[in-house]
């Protein structure tokens, strides 16, 4: 009989169970830790018997030969008392030959596969079967009138005596007991005892002992029970472990809802572990990111796993940031089953980065502003230009009005061409307030070729003022960089205007300036500033993008530190190598921006 877990009573129904076949093997299936409580109720409730074993659910592989070992015991002692009950009808149909009747129970008994002892109050053995020998590892003459308590250890010597003196005056029923046998060979076993009252022709009182070999299910409980320690161990030391780790983790299920967080992870985010079991990972997140992640959580058969920044929401609030590294599992058939998150705190790094990030916008606003003033004279000359077209058209016309020396179509002419100046002022002014305001970093896709013509209309006034030759090499369809438009001027800037500094010992006619565009590789794109100047010198090509390091007599040595800062801050490269020419060349990579999915 086997009674599973859904049964609420299951001592009950192996009472009433006995009532109807009192050798039927029983097995209540339970949970682990209720195995051990249940046993000592088993071990003491009234009307159990034997044969009677609890079984823990985490243990079920080893079930169904627990059962068909207890079916080879209770047929065994079916049998043992078949043939008992046999013995004891023919002894009945033959009262004239008690030798003979005798003989065939000693017979019955040493063939039985059970050992059958019996002994005194005092535990002294008065006689036993050959399987009783076997298991004892002793001969009958040897084992007659020996102390039982000679094969047990001293510490199970006085459990026996109660057993014994418990089946000689019975107050209840007798449950089986294992004991631990040293055998002559000195090989310890384990054999299980049930006791029963006995009583001689004289009426003095003994026990009858059937014993049965269990050394193999005995080692195989203690195997498991080790199995169960160390595995209690190894959980242990896991959540240990997990418990103590710096990052935070969080498992999911398949709809990627919160199984289990470990301390960190509640520290982190600021919420009690209660709170979060149950719930979506994407609750959690700050809604600049939730849009992301669900793109992620969407894509997690063809997504592999990689580490992404992420935005969170805390329970106070604030914004966390983190570091997410998530991974997979899959079942046997390729399916998603779940997800570890381990999350890495980085808000205090992005906190440093963003004052970094504003220092180099301040930096960068002062070397811009400074940039417009040493081009000041050249801005002022540029836009003299304009404003004196205007002021000579505008004055030439007052006069022809006042001559009345003007037609319609001359006046027209002229206020057109005042509009012309205004506009080309006005362009002026705009080019050079766009370059020097001061923002936060924005990046948005820009096409860089666009970027260099702007570049170069700003320049345009002080390479026309030097009379230097400028040459654009402009690769067509390039893919746009994600990146900040303003910072990308002053980077374009900064490099013309050093290249222009480098040419001004040379005569006009050789100072010449040269700027291309290409695709590099797949993902990015290479801007190259090459100049017909002098050239820089090895020695000087590890040094020139160090903070205050020149080579003008005037320069402050920011503007390649600065140059080069904004170039790692938009992931691209900056180098600078002695052009194919003699001259400088400087070349910086930027990756270009992700394209837009269609809609």
């Amino acid at each position: 009989l086997v009674i599973g877990l859904g049964v609420g009573q299951p001592v009950r129904i192996v009472q009433r169970t006995r009532s109807i076949g009192a050798d039927m093997p029983v097995l209540i299936l339970t949970e682990p830790e209720s195995r051990e409580p249940l046993e000592r109720t088993l071990r003491y409730a009234p009307f159990i018997g034997y044969d009677v074993r609890p079984w823990a659910s985490d243990a079920l592989e080893a079930l169904p030969e627990a059962l068909t070992k207890a079916v080879d015991r209770a047929l065994k002692r079916r049998h043992f008392n078949g043939s008992l009950a046999q013995a004891q009808r023919s002894l009945s149909r033959l009262p004239a030959s008690p030798p003979q009747i005798t003989h065939f129970v000693e017979r019955l008994l040493d063939r039985a596969p059970i050992g059958v002892l019996n002994v005194d109050v005092h535990g002294t053995i008065l006689s036993l079967n050959r399987y009783a020998c076997r298991v004892l590892s002793i001969g009958e003459r040897e084992a007659i009138g020996a102390r039982f308590t000679r094969f047990l250890p001293q510490s199970e010597h006085r459990r026996l005596s109660h057993v014994i003196g418990g089946c000689v005056a019975p107050i209840r029923q007798q449950a089986p007991e294992v004991f631990e046998i040293l055998s002559e060979a000195g090989v310890a076993r384990h054999v299980e005892i049930i006791a029963s009252s006995l009583m001689d022709r004289t009426g003095q009182l003994g026990s009858t002992l059937i014993i049965q070999d269990v050394t193999d299910r005995v080692l195989a409980e203690r195997r498991r029970q080790s199995a169960e320690e160390a595995l209690r161990a190894s959980e242990r030391r896991y959540r240990e472990l997990v418990e103590t780790m710096n990052e935070g983790l969080a498992l999911t299920d398949a709809d990627y809802r919160i199984t289990f967080v470990n301390q960190t992870f509640c520290d982190m985010f600021g919420v009690e572990s209660g709170a979060v079991v149950g719930r979506p990972l994407h609750s959690l997140v700050h809604p600049q990111d939730e849009a992301m992640l669900r793109s992620r959580m969407a894509a997690r058969d063809d997504c592999p796993p990689s580490r992404f920044e992420t935005a969170w929401v805390r329970g106070d609030g604030q914004v966390l940031h983190t570091l997410t590294s998530p991974r997979h599992f899959l079942d046997d058939h390729g399916s998603f089953t779940g997800c570890l998150g381990v999350f890495t705190d980085i808000t205090e790094r992005k906190r440093v980065e963003q004052g970094e990030r504003q220092r180099l916008l301040e930096l960068a606003h002062f070397s811009r502003v400074t940039t417009i003033g040493q081009m000041s004279s050249q801005i002022a000359h540029e836009l003299s230009q304009p404003l004196s077209a205007i002021n000579a058209l505008s004055s030439a016309l007052v006069k022809l009005f006042e001559a009345n020396a003007t037609s319609v179509e001359e006046t027209r002419g002229t206020l057109h061409e005042i509009s012309e100046q205004a506009k080309r002022a006005r362009e002026i002014v705009i080019r050079l307030r766009d370059f020097v305001r001061r923002a936060e970093i924005q990046f948005t896709a820009i096409d860089l070729n666009e970027t260099i013509r702007t570049v170069l209309r700003l320049a345009s006034v002080e390479s026309r003022h030097r009379g230097m030759t400028v040459e654009l090499d402009l690769a067509e369809d390039l893919p746009e960089v994600r990146a900040d438009r303003i910072l990308m001027e002053q980077v374009l800037l900064n490099l013309v205007r050093n290249a222009v500094d480098a040419m001004e010992p040379l005569p006009p006619a050789q100072r010449r300036l040269q700027l291309s565009s290409a695709a590099h590789g797949h993902d990015a794109i290479r801007v190259t500033v090459t100049d017909s100047g002098p050239g820089l010198p090895d020695e000087l090509i590890a040094q020139i993008f160090k903070p205050f390091f020149t080579t003008k007599n005037e320069g402050m040595g920011m503007g390649l530190a600065i140059t080069l800062s904004v170039i790692q801050a938009h992931d691209g490269t900056l180098e600078a190598t002695r052009g194919p020419g003699g001259g400088a060349m400087f070349q910086f990579t930027l990756p270009t921006a992700p394209r837009a999915e269609p809609s």
